[in-house]
C-alpha cells in the first residue's frame, strides 16, 4: 500500500514507537512530535510498502530482521549534526589542563597506555578532534599506547567516521594550522590522514548496555557531550552507571554544557575549570 502525501500518525501509534525508542534506546521523543516522527518514518514505511505506523512497529518489534530494521530506525530519527573543535573551552581544558595532569599520574604508575572513548560520536568529528589535539600537544610522543575509541548505535554515521573524509560545514570552528596538518585533499573534500587513523577506532554500541557492547580496557577519559538531553532520568543514571564501571579509578568524564550529574549520581567528583566542568570518578 502507498500513501501519495505522508499519513498522520494516530495516537495510539505515537504512543507505541515511542515507548519502544525509550525501552530499546533510551532515547526520548517529545509529545507533540507525531507529525515530525511521521515525516521521518514515511519515506521508510513505502520502502517496506507497509500500511501504517502500527504496522511498522509491529516490524521492529516481531520481523524476523527486526535488528537490522533498528540500524535504519535509529538513523532516521536522530540527529548527527557535528563538527571539529566543537565547545572549545572543554576542549582547551582536555588539552592544556587534563592531558599533563594525566600524563604525570601516567608516568607515576609506570603505565604508558592512553585510552580515551568518544560516546555517541556520531560521524567522528569528535574522536579526530581529540586525536589532533592528543598529537598537538607533544605530550604523548615516544612510546605510548594511544588510543581513541569513537562509539555510537548507529551504523551508518560510523561508516562515515571510519571514512574519515569531511566538507564544508564541519570544518567550520577548525583552525587552518590542523586542518593543513592532519588532512589531505581528496575527491570528495578533506580526508584524515594516517597518523590520526592510526590511533583512532570506532564501535558500534547502545550506550544503555555498555561496556557489554564493548569490549575494552578501563577508559582513562570518557567524553559524552550533548547526548543524554535526550535521555530520561532514569536512563540517563543507567548510562552514567555504566560509564562509571567502564572509567578507571580516578577516570575523567566530559559532559555537555547543558548536562550536569548533581541530581544523578554520587558516584563522581566536580572539578571546577575557566569555561568547563569535568567529573572525576570517586576512588
Amino acid at each position: 500500500m502507498e500513501y501519495s502525501a505522508s499519513p498522520l500518525m494516530k495516537p495510539e501509534e505515537f504512543r507505541l514507537i515511542r515507548e519502544f525508542t525509550a525501552e530499546r534506546f533510551g532515547l526520548v521523543i517529545d509529545l507533540g512530535k507525531e507529525g515530525y516522527l511521521a515525516a521521518r518514518l514515511f519515506p521508510r514505511l513505502q520502502e517496506l510498502r507497509l500500511g501504517s505506523f502500527a504496522e511498522y512497529y509491529s516490524y521492529l518489534k516481531f520481523a524476523p530482521r527486526s535488528t537490522e530494521e533498528h540500524a535504519h530506525y535509529i538513523s532516521l530519527i536522530t540527529n548527527n549534526e557535528t563538527y571539529f573543535f566543537r565547545e572549545m573551552a572543554q576542549l582547551s581544558t582536555f588539552a592544556e589542563l587534563v592531558l599533563p595532569e594525566l600524563k604525570a599520574r601516567k608516568i607515576a604508575a609506570a603505565d604508558k597506555r592512553l585510552r580515551i572513548l568518544s560516546v555517541g560520536c556520531s560521524s567522528g568529528e569528535e574522536v579526530y578532534t581529540l586525536a589532533m589535539l592528543l598529537l598537538q600537544s607533544g605530550l604523548f610522543a615516544w612510546e605510548w599506547d594511544l588510543r581513541i575509541t569513537g562509539i555510537d548505535i548507529d551504523p551508518q554515521v560510523l561508516a562515515k567516521a571510519e571514512a574519515g573524509v569531511y566538507t564544508g560545514r564541519a570544518f567550520q570552528s577548525t583552525p587552518p594550522l590542523f586542518i593543513d596538518r592532519y588532512f589531505r585533499e581528496c575527491e570528495q573534500g578533506f580526508q584524515v590522514r594516517d597518523q590520526l587513523r592510526k590511533i583512532c577506532n570506532f564501535s558500534r554500541g547502545n550506550m544503555l548496555c555498555l561496556p557489554g557492547d564493548l569490549d575494552s580496557e578501563p577508559a582513562d577519559i570518557i567524553f559524552c557531550r550533548n547526548v543524554l538531553i535526550y535521555f530520561d532520568e532514569g536512563n540517563i543514571k543507567r548510562v552514567i552507571d555504566n560509564f562509571a564501571a567502564m572509567l578507571a579509578p580516578e577516570g575523567l568524564l566530559f559532559l555537555g554544557h547543558a548536562e550536569s550529574l548533581s541530581r544523578i549520581t554520587s558516584q563522581f567528583i566536580p572539578l571546577l575549570f575557566p569555561g568547563a566542568i569535568v567529573y572525576r570518578k570517586k576512588p
